[in-house]
């Protein structure tokens, strides 16, 4: 059995109780308003539903509304993103990558298709867009999917596509074994600066856990990371948190159930899920892990072996100092990234600490917290850890923290559908969100300022009559971005295979633009247009008689 991340997503993320109702909605944008009433007989129950777009030119596109809340200070860029609902019987509701601007109008819909990772790199000094997709196992309670990393240019045509197979991943009963074409899973697509890729992934292997109150013939989720070159699709490096026990044993995990026994590890299918390497980034010569269920971030070398560990509960090869009031303690987190230091000497890092998880929550705030290691004296201190007191969130997965210029900051709350942009005094400077918690999320959220994109496929128009009789053109070109074209000029010709003459110049008006068409019109083109320069024609559109 097979089915999409959202499996993965209802699994792991749905914890505690649906939120109430929402109770007043936005605007809704486009032309055509979705319905917002809950499906009849959903397994859930009566769940919360998140008003939504519709579009002529594109009826299969949902994205939701944006609720916005921004100050003049706010950084201008796009929201780059992919909503997953918890529930699939959610109706309506696009699941996909998405680029939206901060009124709320989408500029790229990816087709209705669940993935995951999306975001904007740098290959070759060129900006490009990464994401994962892929599916895991129906049975299983605790893999990372299976998948595969697709890479675009500016014009949403691949480039590059990562697949992961070397031959020693087993996938889990609920796969009955059968091979995947690719494993790598969700959690890490970090391309970098020397041509290649850092992914990670999950194999199902036999362990004996006796140490650790479990089963001699346990099963556990070793946790690996490649960096295979994009060229090649050569790995060039593995590492394998079971080959490092020794430097961070078994005992050091948190995935454990109350009563502070392991969870599941009886087979194949509920492995123990006892390290979680969420995020991976280069450091120095080596790289720089975060490992979510030892709630630390793991420095290593070239060669894999472990330079340091910092623990957010006991320091580990740290202190945890305080001197700015801030404990310097975290736990659960995603996305650490260093910022900034020297080799040796110092080191700056940033990670959302989700300080939550499905078993441990409400009870420390989720943060955007930065730190700063001294990594000769062994000590660290909190820079910072950003909240709004006026929203206090508690995020038990996913998240990302994002530096952006001025020194501002933008948090993603992954399992609650929540972006914030903080000033660099920490104030809140913009507030979006984009369905109700617990309901959708996205497992990494960006700001992005650097995205122009020329699509390479033709835009899209269609037709409409009205109930007065008039013919209303909508025209759309998904994936442009503003930057790209700002008006749409309409050429008509009352005669079917007739000439075609100018008739209309309309400024284009979110993801969507509408035009009345001369009475009598047969056939119709539009031209995507920056000023006087065409960008691109639409296919010709010939309409029916009434």
């Amino acid at each position: 059995m097979r089915f999409s991340i959202f499996a993965s997503i209802i699994l792991q993320c749905l914890v505690g109780a649906l939120a109430a109702p929402h109770s007043s909605h936005a605007p809704l944008l486009g032309r055509a308003v979705g319905q917002s009433t809950p499906a009849n007989n959903t397994p859930f129950g009566e769940v919360p539903y998140w008003p939504y777009q519709t579009f002529v030119t594109e009826p299969d596109f949902h994205p939701p509304v944006l609720q916005i809340s921004k100050q003049p200070t706010a950084t201008d860029g796009l929201f780059v993103f992919a909503p997953l609902p918890f529930v699939p019987v959610y109706p309506n509701r696009s699941a996909g990558g998405l680029i939206m601007d901060q009124v709320g109008n989408p500029i790229w819909h990816t087709p209705n298709e669940a993935l995951g990772a999306l975001q904007v790199q740098q290959l070759n000094e060129k900006n490009v867009l990464s994401f994962w997709t892929g599916g895991i196992g129906g049975d299983s309670i605790d893999a990372h999917g299976f998948g595969a990393i697709t890479i675009l240019d500016t014009t949403y045509q691949q480039i590059s596509g990562v697949v992961l197979n070397d031959g020693t991943f087993k996938a889990g009963d609920s796969m009955q074994n059968k091979p995947e074409p690719s494993y790598v899973d969700i959690h890490e697509s970090q391309i970098t600066d020397r041509g290649t890729i850092i992914v990670t992934a999950y194999n199902s292997t036999p362990y004996d856990l006796t140490a650790v109150g479990g089963p001699k013939n346990g099963w556990v989720l070793d946790s690996l990371v490649y960096e295979i070159d994009l060229a090649t699709n050569k790995t060039l490096f593995r590492w394998s948190s079971l080959e490092h026990v020794d430097e961070l044993p078994l005992n050091g995990s948190h995935q454990l159930n109350l009563d502070g026994s392991i969870i599941n590890g009886n087979n194949a299918t509920h492995s123990w899920d006892y390290f979680l390497t969420n995020a991976v980034y280069p450091l120095d010569d080596g790289y720089i892990l975060s490992v979510r269920h030892y709630w630390s971030a793991v420095a290593l070398d070239a060669k894999g072996n472990v330079k340091w560990n910092l623990n957010g509960k006991t320091g580990g090869d740290f202190k945890l100092v305080n001197q700015t009031g801030t404990p310097s303690t975290f736990s659960w987190q995603h996305y650490v990234r260093p910022v900034s230091g020297t080799p040796g000497v110092d080191l700056t890092i940033d990670m959302f600490n989700n300080n939550n998880n499905g078993l441990d929550n409400g009870t420390a705030p989720s943060t955007g917290l930065s730190l700063h290691l001294d990594l000769r004296a062994r000590t660290v201190q909190t820079i910072s850890a950003l909240e709004d007191p006026k929203d206090i969130i508690y995020v038990d997965s996913q998240g990302t923290y994002q530096r952006l210029a001025r020194d501002h900051k933008f948090i993603a709350y992954g399992q609650i559908a929540k972006f914030k942009e903080y000033d660099q005094n920490n104030k809140v400077v913009l507030d979006a969100k984009f369905g109700e918690d617990n309901q959708v999320s996205s497992y990494r959220s960006f700001l992005v300022s650097n995205w122009s994109a020329t699509p390479y496929w033709a835009p899209k128009i269609a037709a409409t009559k009205e109930a007065n009789g008039t013919t209303v053109l909508s025209m759309s070109w998904n994936g442009a971005t503003p930057d790209v074209y700002d008006s749409w000029v309409i050429y008509e010709s009352a005669i079917a295979n007739g000439p075609l003459h100018k008739a209309h110049t309309v400024p284009r008006t979110g993801f969507e633009s509408n035009v009345t068409l001369t009475d009598g019109t047969k056939l119709v083109v539009a031209e995507a247009a920056k000023g006087t320069q065409i960008k691109k024609v639409s296919a010709q559109l010939l309409l029916s008689s009434p």
